[in-house]
């Protein structure tokens, strides 16, 4: 069925703008609906309607940041009778209205482009010329000691062999996993350490080398300028988040910028967003702590990463539901990591759920 559903997805997504039923893909890919949905929800974790709902809101919110269409015309153009209809399910998906998206061009995750079912190679010299070019405009505009701090080792190691570094700024990783397991409203403190070393099943000794050691600059020097390089997935808007809540709690007066790749086609947006630091500790512990739905406003695209990651590990996340529909499936974690590349989950974490699934179940 592999070959078939990826005929399903070019189909849909070439038809996003039109009246597209079920019974329409079905008969696209030769087969009866009843199968093809079943094939589908098992295959992508999710029905056909609502993969093609999160579909058609994302081609939207990129239509109402690059063209002059009217929010009327965006709204009819992907299937809704109203304004009102559509800007309500727009708010649901983005945390915040069409008008006010068009207004700030706020980034949003690429959610649910599974154009393909499979690994592809991608070149990369599109993602270190536009990483060039944000360096050049950073440095035109601040004449400062600047900290970049960039979403892991591999992050990093790739900044470092494609030489992306500025020499004259300090490039640190943030090497965690946010979105697993237990932390602490004080970050970085010793009870913070406590419950991320037992979340990660590691060592104190193990942590403060991996983790706090890496980021020593950020805790010891003064930087005016701090530059956050992370993705658009759960799990780096997790770890995004708690630099912010650190920043907020610790008084940081600087310039935050925010450089967001999109971690599933390999590009880097080409403009840094100015971020307000102030509030994200009040995040921090709604979402992190207490797994909250947070009160106040942030991006769409942490707001999109925050809803992924309070319902993930719950009966009705698709990656739990693909996971009972195939307890004993080899290659099921190879299966994981290709087809929910929004949530930026590893393998170890995919392996742990799976085993929690398998022998307790996850409510």
């Amino acid at each position: 069925m592999r070959f078939e559903l990826e005929k399903a997805i070019r189909y849909i997504e070439n038809n996003l703008d039109h009246d597209l039923s079920l019974n329409d893909v079905a008969r696209h890919c030769n087969y009866s609906p009843y199968y093809f949905s079943v094939s589908f929800r098992q295959r992508l974790g999710e029905t056909m309607k609502s993969y093609m709902k999160k579909r058609r809101l994302t081609r939207a919110a990129d239509d109402l940041k690059k063209t002059d269409m009217s929010i009327i015309q965006v709204a009819i153009k992907y299937g809704y009778s109203s304004q009102e209809a559509f800007s309500r399910a727009f708010a649901d998906m983005f945390g915040i209205t069409p008008n006010k998206l068009r207004r700030t061009q706020g980034p949003i995750q690429e959610t649910f482009q599974k154009t393909s079912l499979s690994f592809e190679d991608k070149e990369s010299d599109m993602m270190n010329a536009t990483i060039k070019s944000l360096h050049e405009k950073m440095e035109a505009q601040f004449h400062v000691n600047i900290l970049h701090i960039l979403n892991g080792a591999c992050m990093l190691e790739r900044f470092s062999s494609e030489k992306l570094m500025n020499k004259n700024a300090t490039y640190v990783p943030f090497n965690e996993a946010m979105c697993w397991g237990e932390t602490d409203v004080e970050i970085f403190s010793q009870a913070f350490i406590n419950n991320r070393v037992q979340s990660l099943q590691t060592t104190e000794e193990e942590y403060r080398r991996i983790v706090l050691e890496a980021l020593k600059p950020l805790f010891e020097e003064k930087f005016e300028v701090i530059v956050l390089w992370f993705g658009d997935d759960m799990f780096c808007q997790m770890n995004l988040i708690t630099i912010l809540a650190y920043l907020d709690q610790t008084g940081y007066d600087g310039d935050v910028l925010f450089c967001m790749a999109l971690e599933r086609t390999d590009e880097m947006l080409e403009e840094a967003f100015e971020m307000d630091t102030t509030g994200y500790s009040e995040l921090y512990k709604a979402v992190l702590c207490n797994r909250q739905k947070p009160v106040i406003e942030t991006l769409p695209v942490t707001y999109q990463a925050v809803k992924m990651y309070l319902s993930y590990r719950k009966d009705e996340s698709p990656i739990v539901k693909y996971i009972k529909n195939r307890p004993r499936k080899e290659n099921l974690i190879a299966d994981l990591l290709t087809l929910f590349p929004e949530y930026g989950l590893g393998d170890a974490q995919y392996q742990r759920m799976i085993e929690e699934i398998n022998s307790f179940g996850i409510s």
